[in-house]
């Protein structure tokens, strides 16, 4: 008698324990003054001197449910001109599902068409067991790994601002079944000329990996605004066959004014 009642309060000890852990994640809480949803930021893609293409990323104005939990639904797009069209036809679309209060993505989804080159790929991310649940397959990954697209969102809620000449963020993100890193390392503020404006910016490059692609890990340089927006303004790429520039056109629905903007 007495062995099975210590045998139940052991079992009921046991599935306490579990029931607690299981239940015990809590999301982080990252500060976000940069961005809300409605925002609407639009690009004209370059290469060389040719206007190559058109970019765009959207935030819908209504926040969304993912596992019970309040998402940015936010959108990619890229595409070719209609002239560019016959040299490398590019329809790209991106789709992320960022946590509101830990700008983290809990889904995501790319449709990727590039010259013949097609990829589709979905990925549920789940922050607490550290695992990404894709279309092919589950990797283990750092904890609030980025998808490629929430990953520049999450770097705008970064303290570049504050940050000196020098510093660096290391952030982790997810691209076709691989976690990589990156570093964005602030290099310099200048003022640069856009169709909106002449803005302040804070030039920044994200650390890449030289490959065949980039000619060196400082290949990728971008621009944000120097306000509290940290709005993207400029991303330029020195490739090993010529260099890509993508400029801002359009912004909307932005969450602070543009006090960067030089009058």
């Amino acid at each position: 008698m007495h062995f099975k009642k210590f045998y139940f309060v052991i079992l009921f000890i046991g599935i306490m324990i579990l029931s607690f852990r299981s239940d015990h994640f809590e999301f982080r809480k990252v500060v976000n003054n940069a961005f809300a949803a409605g925002e609407s930021i639009e690009f004209k893609v370059h290469y060389g001197f040719v206007t190559a293409g058109y970019g765009s990323a959207k935030i819908l104005p209504y926040t969304e449910k993912v596992n019970g939990r309040e998402v940015y639904h936010i959108i990619g797009r890229g595409r070719s001109a209609s002239g560019f069209d016959w040299f490398f036809k590019v329809r790209d679309e991106f789709h992320t599902y960022v946590d509101v209060h830990a700008i983290a993505p809990l889904k995501y989804s790319k449709d990727q068409q590039e010259g013949s080159y097609m990829n589709k790929d979905e990925a549920q991310f789940d922050h607490d067991k550290k695992t990404i649940a894709t279309s092919k397959g589950t990797l283990s990954m750092p904890q609030y790994t980025q998808d490629i697209l929430s990953m520049m969102y999450y770097a705008r809620c970064l303290n570049f601002k504050e940050a000196s000449i020098g510093a660096s963020f290391p952030v982790a993100f997810y691209l076709d079944q691989e976690i990589t890193s990156i570093s964005f390392k602030i290099i310099a503020r200048e003022i640069i000329n856009t169709e909106l404006g002449r803005y302040k910016a804070i030039k920044i490059h994200p650390q890449v990996i030289a490959d065949r692609v980039f000619k060196d890990k400082d290949a990728v340089t971008l621009w944000v605004s120097d306000d509290a927006n940290l709005l993207p303004l400029r991303i330029q790429a020195d490739l090993v066959v010529g260099s890509i520039k993508a400029d801002i056109t359009r912004a909307s629905n932005l969450k602070n004014k543009p006090e960067a903007l030089v009058k």
